[in-house]
């Protein structure tokens, strides 16, 4: 014990002389701490709402609770019957179990118990036909709760007490005593027991969650008596008391934690083996089981898929922590052999870097856990890469954390602190002086080779997507079933290795560089830009991890960057093609004032009249307007007739409104509507068709166009060609474009089109659409919207899956983003330090100060501009050869419209000059530094060591 305090006390101490490299680590702990904190958080979060959402579309379809669950006995002829105090007793487990082991917050239980049916035999002579009629099988039920939910129409509430004459007193539905006119009074014989009606209930509210089925049908046939009399004159007169019992469970909606979802399934799964091994015959009829079967395999794909996305950060965060283990090493190395000489084992050496990473460790954790869920409600507003917004629809919670998620992630921390301090447990006094002048070891991932090792992975991952290899076996299996477009976390693991692995090899290549760079500058007058990259060269070793740090932030941080803004275009280019502008609208007043049956009119139908573009313009919010109209046709060309699609367009307002991309056709926009303009019988074909059937530019086409019933024969010249075209798809049937108004014989003739709307950023479609509907002035005009991109790029933004996915990049590029610079100059200041000695000695033997500067800030210069050209250049370099494959995931087969890849240059270029600030602030504290060098300092400590 002691020795565990006085270990503590040498761990305390060390940190806090070395403050900042203690709040180094801290910082690069806290950084995987957080990632390891806030992907569960969301994933929990995430498929909670998507529980929470498909139990309330359930509820809408069946007028159920969101959760709830009924369990069900058919009497069994095997074995002893079902008995009122079975019932109760099977209650009480419910309740027990549902609340002590699922942890579900029980609103209510209720009881419904029913007894066999009865024939009903009239006794009073007016219905002579009773026993044959379909009403003639009845049956009692106690259920409990039943009177709070009711009303009396009329009459009174049946007696609890036993009854004198042996007439049962009974309450049945309003229904069905209108249906049977049935009258207060009335005496029936239910075999063998004669009742008499005392009142009849409706039910209070239709909709109240009491009720499993509709109370108008699901009682029609019952008499409920007070279970007092059913157990003192009905059960004992019964062969078989209990037909039928249900326990219905209705659940507190406004309690429920969905992030627990996993405890409910299993209290659930486990109550239902137990309550059939308790009774034989009770089945379960409703259930939220499936949708939390869902839910907790949603919830480990989407943690699965953005741990694996997020595990390149990690990385980064790892070296970081390594890096300023390393420093700290390297503090005390003179420290270590001391002890080492004294006779401290290597062991207990080994055990304080541990004492402290743990000590490390648990700072950390209530930070983490802190930074976590904010982390996790970062990810929730994510639109894009740093691009956020306010979302209130996700609930985050601690409940989702992995304890042994973060248990693993301490173990690593704990290892990648530990290895520095495996050589340094062996070190001595002679040794510390070998490795102040010259490294005589490499880094570990040299020695072993694990850069090479990391370069296979991200080479066979671009071979499988460029299809010159097949993908083994257990890759298929890593695919995720969560949405398309994200369900392979290959497409971001495999770049983020080859940067890794390219920038590992670049700091091994790098000493032979600089050697051949020395070996130049040693013909040049002056000593001390030999001696800087002398330096360099000598201990590559300790500007390794530092190098790595930046080259690999940076170029992650460029790939991350080309990723989003490539994904974002995709999505409003996939969104905008389909539709062909913001908004896409089509609006109907049908001739007669309706459809007839009073729904809505169909497309077929004659119509009065359509709002001009003009009308449309005037609308609040709509920038531009364009007709296009899209009809079946065929067109004839030497080989007989072909099947098509015609679509008719303004050529002056389609300019102006509609979606349309430059490599969509080898001509402007400009130049096809010009075309058009040139020659009002003008078509443009596909390209792709006129190269398979030979026709050239001005050749004469003979088109038909169905427009409802009417038929309009043209011969069209062809004026222009394209590739894509807005809602035009290869799949479909050929598609001609041309003047909407060369179809029809007259101007006015023009129908069956649809109008484009063109609207401002800040525009409401809704509102829109409500301003088309008052200014058709009809209470029967329909108004529909065959496409509305605007609202589909929204939805596109809000998929948990993407916003997870930037998400995890947002929070692992804002956790790591400061971990290079603070690793740059931590790694020149313990530089500095550890050369204090050698740099007071090079100015005693007549190096002069500004010589000293110069030396120290080119050595800086080329390692940080060595490491930002580096990383920036494997960065383009991973985002040219990689991010072309997210159109595999985009949309399965080829991509409509193409996909275009979009690289940060500018990003590149803004990232760079970050890191080039932290450089010039590194030089300005350098040589602060040395001009307060004192020569005689360092000379005289050197003497005393």
């Amino acid at each position: 014990m002691l020795t565990m305090i006085e270990m503590l006390r040498i761990v305390f101490r060390r940190l806090r002389h070395n403050l900042g490299l203690t709040i180094s680590s801290l910082v690069g702990l806290i950084a995987v701490l957080t990632i390891t904190v806030c992907v569960p958080v969301y994933s929990q979060a995430v498929a909670g709402e998507v529980l929470r959402q498909q139990l309330i579309d359930k509820r809408g379809t069946t007028h159920r609770p969101i959760f709830a669950l009924r369990m069900k006995y058919d009497e069994v002829r095997q074995g002893a019957p079902m008995t009122l105090d079975k019932v109760r007793t099977i209650s009480d487990f419910l309740m027990n179990r549902l609340v002590g082991d699922s942890g579900l917050p029980v609103d209510q239980l209720l009881v419904d118990v029913r007894a066999g049916s009865l024939i009903i035999t009239d006794l009073s002579g007016r219905y002579p036909d009773a026993k044959n009629s379909p009403f003639s099988r009845w049956s009692f039920v106690v259920m409990d709760n039943l009177l709070e939910h009711i009303h009396i129409v009329e009459g009174r509430l049946p007696t609890s007490d036993p009854p004198k004459d042996g007439i049962i007193e009974v309450l049945i539905t309003a229904d069905m005593a209108d249906e049977m006119a049935l009258k207060l009074g009335d005496i029936f014989l239910a075999d063998p027991f004669q009742v008499r009606l005392v009142g009849f209930w409706e039910a209070k509210n239709m909709t109240d969650k009491l009720w499993y089925n509709l109370p108008d049908g699901e009682y029609d046939r019952t008499m409920w008596i007070p279970e007092a009399v059913y157990r003192s004159n009905v059960a004992p007169n019964l062969p078989s008391p209990i037909e039928t019992a249900i326990w219905y469970a209705i659940i507190k909606d406004q309690d429920l934690r969905y992030q627990r979802a996993s405890q409910y399934l299993r209290g659930l799964t486990r109550l239902n083996v137990d309550i059939q091994r308790l009774v034989s015959g009770i089945k379960t009829e409703y259930t939220p089981m499936d949708a939390l079967v869902a839910y907790e395999t949603r919830a480990e794909s989407l943690a699965t898929l953005f741990y694996v996305v997020g595990s390149p950060m990690v990385v980064l965060a790892l070296i970081f922590i390594g890096l300023t283990a390393r420093i700290a090493v390297q503090e005390v190395e003179g420290e270590i052999a001391t002890m080492r000489a004294r006779g401290t084992s290597p062991l207990q050496i080994a055990l304080l870097n541990v004492a402290e990473s743990t000590v490390l460790l648990l700072i950390a954790l209530s930070p983490s856990i802190v930074s976590g869920w904010l982390a996790a409600n970062l990810m929730g507003s994510t639109v894009s890469f740093l691009q956020f917004t306010q979302r209130s629809n996700l609930s985050f919670t601690l409940d989702g954390i992995n304890i042994w998620v973060i248990l693993v992630a301490s173990i690593i921390v704990i290892v990648a602190r530990f290895l520095p301090m495996i050589q340094a447990s062996r070190i001595t006094i002679l040794r510390v002086r070998q490795e102040q002048t010259r490294s005589s070891t490499k880094p570990f991932w040299e020695r072993f080779f694990l850069d090479f090792f990391l370069l296979i992975p991200g080479g066979y991952a671009y071979f499988i997507q460029k299809g010159w290899s097949k993908p083994a076996q257990f890759l298929s299996s890593l695919q995720l079933s969560t949405d398309q477009q994200f369900r392979d976390p290959l497409l971001f693991v495999a770049p983020a290795l080859f940067a890794i692995a390219l920038c590992m090899i670049m700091v091994r290549l790098l000493p032979l560089f600089i050697r051949v760079l020395a070996a130049i500058v040693e013909k040049l007058p002056g000593v001390w830009a030999y001696l800087s990259l002398q330096q360099v060269a000598r201990r590559s070793k300790d500007h390794s991890s530092a190098l790595l740090l930046i080259m690999i932030s940076l170029s992650l941080a460029i790939f991350t960057v080309s990723t989003a803004k490539t994904l974002d275009r995709w999505l409003y280019d996939s969104e905008y093609y389909k539709v062909g502008a913001d908004l896409a609208v089509q609006e109907f007043i049908p001739l007669g004032g309706g459809s007839g049956d009073g729904g809505p009119p169909s497309q077929s139908q004659l119509v009065e009249n359509y709002l001009t573009i003009e009308e449309h313009l005037a609308i609040p919010g709509v920038v531009g307007a364009t007709r296009a109209g899209k009809y079946d046709g065929k067109f004839s060309y030497g080989r007989g007739d072909t099947s098509c699609y015609v679509i008719g367009i303004d050529r002056l307002d389609f300019l102006k409104t509609a979606y349309f991309r430059d490599d969509f056709a080898n001509e402007s926009m400009g130049a096809l509507m010009n075309a058009l303009g040139m020659n009002l019988e003008g078509v443009i074909f596909p390209a792709e068709l006129m190269k398979k059937n030979n026709i050239l530019m001005g050749d004469k086409i003979a088109v038909t166009i169905n427009v409802g019933s009417a038929k309009y024969e043209r011969e069209l010249t062809v004026v222009g060609s394209y590739n894509y075209f807005p809602t035009v798809f290869p799949k479909d049937r050929a598609t001609l474009i041309m003047n909407l108004e060369s179809i029809f014989n007259y101007p006015d003739d023009v129908e069956g089109y649809t109008m484009l709307l063109d609207l401002a950023p800040d525009a409401d479609p809704s509102l829109v659409l409500r301003n088309i509907q008052e200014m058709l002035g009809s209470r029967d005009a329909v108004v529909k919207v065959p496409g509305n991109a605007m609202e589909a790029v929204m939805k596109g933004q809000d998929k948990p899956e993407r916003m997870g996915l930037f998400g995890i990049l947002n929070v692992g590029f804002i956790a790591t983003g400061l971990m290079p610079g603070i690793g740059f100059l931590l790694y020149s200041y313990a530089s500095l330090r550890r050369r204090f000695i050698q740099l007071g000695i090079l100015q005693a033997i007549g190096l002069s100060v500004k010589q000293l500067v110069a030396s120290l800030v080119s050595e800086q210069s080329i390692l940080m501009g060595m490491a930002i050209l580096t990383g920036a250049a494997t960065g383009l370099l991973t985002s040219v050869l990689f991010v072309p494959f997210l159109q595999t995931g985009a949309t399965p087969g080829a991509p409509v419209p193409p996909f275009l890849v979009l690289i940060g240059w500018a990003e590149s270029g803004l990232l760079s000059l970050v890191f080039g600030v932290v450089l010039i602030i590194t030089m300005l504290a350098t040589i602060i530094y040395l001009a307060r060098l004192k020569m005689f300092q360092a000379v005289k400590l050197g003497e005393t060591l």
